[in-house]
């Protein structure tokens, strides 16, 4: 029964690593091919971008945007629209029969459009989002966005469309080239709670077991889900047979040996990672964010850090019992998780209480993103055992030159957190 169950495991293993090296490949060949369809869209935002800000005044008249807009069209087959946005508002539009019901949209006020755009602003660099339904037409599509820049100060976008329609086939033709028939795509809308909306392309019904991978077009993460395939009886009839003889040849106790080896080393592994993760949500916990501290990069000199908390969580606990608060601590983790960079380290310090170091990150750019993810959560819906729960959480943030300033960084931002909550919560202070 133990070979078989070993042979069972082996012959898993073995297709996982199959697949993920098939999913490997499709990933990169996506990536190849999203990065031609889409590179075009990105050189005509830098062009636009590029235009206004040796222009005149940063300002372009109507007949220069459209001849620009014709001719970036015509070189590039996949770009759909392509239109200006002064300070968040559509106001330029090419072809503009096709767009008009997108003039005067101001993407800022859209709560459709609105954290996307601001990430955006914040990032610096270019984003593709979507799928997305567009006010001009309703029709599924990707918008390319690129901040424009007068000097320091915040001009407007641009938005590069290319519809959702044009560019499934080459997605399709790429899964079909490696034998995948069911699969999920989702592409990236900060703006949408909705996975469904999210979703590229899907066919088929992922059933079992599955792979999931990330396709990164530019700076934009796309996910890919497969089924995990299954092996012909013949291979798991070879490798039982091969794993019988291997029994019999080897010594048992030198087996016996190696499998509590083996053991050792796993429960070392876990008794590590134990003692730096927060059993519950996951997180670094307070020592972990230590030890995350004393190995940072030589290059990391400054940064920030930000302190949240839940607001009247104690509530939370006291009404409806310590499994729902639990349940909503790891809600709250994991959506800051996903609206945060890689490069910055999030973890819980105790109770609701939780620590951002956002390393090299100037307290401005540090107070945007505290205001994103307080506006995030505060528009989310926490589900937990069927009841449906509304946050707000206070912040507070400072900024250290240096790694050795990082004691005194927390203790402004503990200060801070204090004076949110004193000037009535659901707010974001800088020390």
């Amino acid at each position: 029964m133990t070979l078989i169950l070993v042979s069972e495991f082996i012959v898993y293993s073995l297709d996982k690593v199959k697949d993920e090296k098939r999913l490997s490949l499709v990933v990169a060949e996506l990536n190849k091919v999203m990065g031609a369809i889409f590179n075009g869209a990105l050189i005509s935002s830098e062009v636009l971008k590029e235009m206004i800000e040796v222009s005149d005044e940063s300002n372009l008249t109507v007949r220069e945007f459209d001849r620009i807009a014709k001719a970036l069209l015509k070189d590039y087959e996949f770009v759909d629209s392509i239109l200006l946005l002064p300070n968040g508002v559509a106001s330029y539009a090419y072809p503009y029969a096709d767009n008009i019901k997108a003039i005067g949209h101001d993407v800022l006020s859209d709560q459709n459009r609105k954290l996307g755009s601001l990430e955006v602003i914040l990032n610096k660099e270019v984003t593709i989002i979507g799928p997305v339904q567009l006010v001009q037409n309703d029709k599924q599509a990707f918008i390319v966005r690129r901040t424009i820049r007068n000097g320091n100060e915040f001009w407007g976008l641009t938005s590069s469309v290319v519809y959702l329609e044009s560019i499934l086939s080459n997605i399709d033709d790429v899964l079909r080239l490696y034998g995948i028939n069911d699969y999920d795509l989702s592409g990236y809308n900060p703006d949408s709670k909705v996975p469904y909306d999210k979703i590229i392309s899907s066919r088929g019904i992922i059933a079992g077991d599955k792979l999931s991978d990330t396709v990164s077009v530019f700076n934009t993460k796309w996910e890919l889900t497969i089924s995990k395939g299954k092996s012909e009886i013949y291979i798991k009839i070879f490798v039982f047979i091969s794993l019988l003889v291997l029994f019999l040849v080897i010594f048992t106790p030198s087996f016996r040996y190696f499998k509590k080896y083996k053991g050792s080393e796993r429960e070392k592994l876990i008794l590590e990672n134990e003692a730096y993760t927060d059993y519950l949500t996951g997180l670094a916990n307070r020592r972990g964010f230590e030890h995350r501290i004393s190995h940072l990069d030589n290059s990391v000199t400054n940064g920030s850090v930000a302190i949240f908390d839940i607001d009247f969580f104690k509530r939370v606990n006291d009404t409806y019992g310590h499994d729902v608060g639990d349940g909503v601590l790891v809600g709250f983790a994991n959506l800051c998780k996903m609206h945060i960079s890689d490069s910055f380290v999030l973890s819980r310090s105790g109770g609701e209480e939780f620590i951002l170091l956002m390393p090299l990150t100037s307290i401005e750019d540090a107070t945007i993103q505290c205001e994103l993810l307080k506006t995030m959560i505060s528009k989310e819906l926490f589900i937990v055992n069927a009841l449906e729960l509304t946050l707000t959480m206070s912040v507070g943030v400072a900024y250290f030159h240096d790694t050795c300033e990082m004691k005194t960084a927390l203790t402004l931002a503990d200060k801070a957190l204090y004076k949110a909550k004193q000037q009535g919560r659901d707010r974001v202070c800088v020390s």
